[in-house]
Parts: structure tokens; C-alpha cells; sequence
């Protein structure tokens, strides 16, 4: 009995030692593999180094000052000026002094409303003023005879101020029956046709200055030591195909802690008719020390 129990106990470790064998020590048929060197052992690959750390425990540190930024980033061309332009009241949009592509100036109008209603409203104010100024009128003489209380008298000129106030308040709303342009630029949406109604609030125009452009980047936070205002890019606008030269107006001071990113805006050096806001491109750096300059052989037209 003795005898058979250490038989299978032998039999077991074995089993055991052989599927801890390791695999790529074994052949197809299970026995070692033979290899160039005739000494049974199979040559493992070549493992890539491991950084090890002193004999402080620090690991070796990458000198910073040769790290440089490889690649460019994605920019686009926005306007500085640009506003959707709502009806400032409830009323029918009489007309449009401009359609969609048309360029107007500072000041040039650009939609009158129907205000006929509000007029009425003027009227119908300004004569209850003249009724109450004719009451407080007769409430002061009366008060010098002291045939009026003092609360009438009090009632009589509170009477005249609210109808002030109302009036006041319908010539605000007159004074919006006509919208001009708050700057010079181009109407690249109508949202409205003449004759509609509008409510306060109703987009109807879209206005963008196209001769004020900035450019808006979104690049590496690692960049942000590198990055100041007034340094120069060059920008290679797609739908131009041909470089821009420009330069850093500022950097955002906020990272994102997702993407780990920041965004800067720049601006063209030079005014140029043919960029138009949407444009995109590739921004390419090059650093001098801790600078960005142009990139020397970049194409310039």
C-alpha cells in the first residue's frame, strides 16, 4: 500500500513539471528545439532597454531645452466683429435694406418695422398727460384756498409722472422701429423675409466683418512656454493653398485637463482680401530658444 501511494505521488509531480514547463523551451513533438548554437537552447528576441533608475532611485531626465514641437496644428479664420441681428419687437418687418452677400457700412439701415400701433399708443399717452397736467393744475390753486387734501394733490402729480414714464417708454420702442448696421461688414445670412411678423428675439440678419480677421488654434499645453504674443507663424490656408504670415495676439490662459491643450489666437500681418472667415489650415512653429518664429522655408506669395 505503501509502495502504491509513493508511485502515484511520483506520478503526479511529474505531470506537474512537465506543463510548467515553459512553452518556447519545447519543439513541436515536445522536445527541445534545436538551434545554431548545438547547445539545446533557444535564443530569445531581443528585448527593448528598460530605463533603470540610479543608484538615488531617479530615472534620467530629458533635456528640455532639445525638445521641439514636430508637425503643425489646425487653425481656423474667424471674424473679430460678428452679430446675429434680431427684431427688437413684435411687429411686421416692413423692410430689408439688405439680402444675403450684400456689404454695408456703419450705420446703414438694415430693417424698419410697422409701428403704426405703437404710434397710436404715443397719442393716446401724451393725452392723458395734458388731462392730468390740467387736474394738478387745478389741484395746486385749489390747495392755496386749502379746498383740496393733501393726498388729492399727491395723487394729481403721481398721475403726471406715470404718464411721463409711459410715454417715455413707447418713444424707446418707437426709437427701435428702424435697425442700422452696428459696423461695417457683409450679411451672410437672411433669416427673415419682408412682410413677415417678428417676434422680440427673431434672429433676421447675420452681420460679419470679413476685413477684421483673427486666427484660432488649438495646440499642446507643452507649448505654452514656448508661445508668446507677438511671435510669428506662418499659416497655410487649404482653400488658398499658399502661406499667410502671422503672428500671436495672445494665449489663452486656461488648459484643458482632458486634451491638455490651450488655445491661441493670432492675426494676419498683412490685410489680404482673399482670406474670408471659415478658412482653415496648417500652422507650422519653429523655436528658437524659448521663441516662435516663422518657419524659414516656408512659401511666401
Amino acid at each position: 500500500m505503501i509502495r502504491l501511494k509513493t508511485g502515484i505521488f511520483a506520478m503526479v509531480l511529474a505531470a506537474s513539471m512537465s506543463l510548467h514547463q515553459p512553452v518556447w523551451a519545447q519543439g513541436a513533438d515536445g522536445q527541445a528545439p534545436e538551434t545554431g548554437t548545438g547547445n539545446g537552447k533557444m535564443d530569445l528576441p531581443a528585448l527593448a532597454p528598460v530605463p533603470m533608475p540610479d543608484a538615488s532611485g531617479n530615472f534620467a531626465v530629458t533635456d528640455a531645452g532639445n525638445d521641439r514641437f514636430q508637425g503643425s496644428v489646425r487653425a481656423k479664420i474667424r471674424p473679430v466683429q460678428h452679430a446675429v441681428l434680431s427684431a427688437p419687437l413684435s411687429a411686421t418687418l416692413l423692410t430689408l435694406g439688405a439680402r444675403e452677400g450684400s456689404r454695408v457700412k456703419k450705420g446703414d439701415l438694415l430693417m424698419k418695422f410697422d409701428c403704426t400701433p405703437l404710434e397710436a399708443q404715443l397719442i393716446v399717452a401724451q393725452t392723458r398727460r395734458k388731462a392730468a397736467l390740467t387736474k394738478l393744475d387745478v389741484n395746486e390753486r385749489l390747495e392755496k384756498i386749502h379746498n383740496v387734501s393733501k393726498l388729492e394733490l399727491s395723487l394729481s402729480r403721481s398721475e403726471v409722472e406715470l404718464t411721463e414714464a409711459d410715454i417715455k417708454g413707447i418713444r424707446a420702442q418707437l426709437a427701435q422701429c428702424s435697425v442700422s448696421a452696428p459696423f461695417s461688414g457683409v450679411v451672410t445670412q437672411q433669416l427673415v423675409q419682408a412682410r413677415e411678423f417678428t417676434n422680440p428675439g427673431d434672429p433676421v440678419l447675420r452681420l460679419v466683418n470679413i476685413d477684421d480677421l483673427e486666427i484660432e488654434m488649438v495646440v499642446p499645453s507643452s507649448l505654452m512656454r514656448k508661445l508668446h504674443g507677438g511671435d510669428h507663424f506662418n499659416l497655410h490656408v487649404d482653400e488658398l493653398d499658399r502661406d499667410i504670415e502671422s503672428t500671436i495676439k495672445y494665449v489663452v490662459r486656461e488648459v484643458d485637463p482632458v486634451s491638455q491643450t490651450v488655445r491661441v489666437i493670432g492675426a494676419p500681418l498683412k490685410a489680404d482680401t482673399d482670406l474670408l472667415p471659415g478658412m482653415s489650415g496648417n500652422v507650422s512653429f519653429e523655436f528658437s530658444g524659448n521663441q516662435a518664429t516663422a518657419p524659414t522655408g516656408a512659401v511666401k506669395k
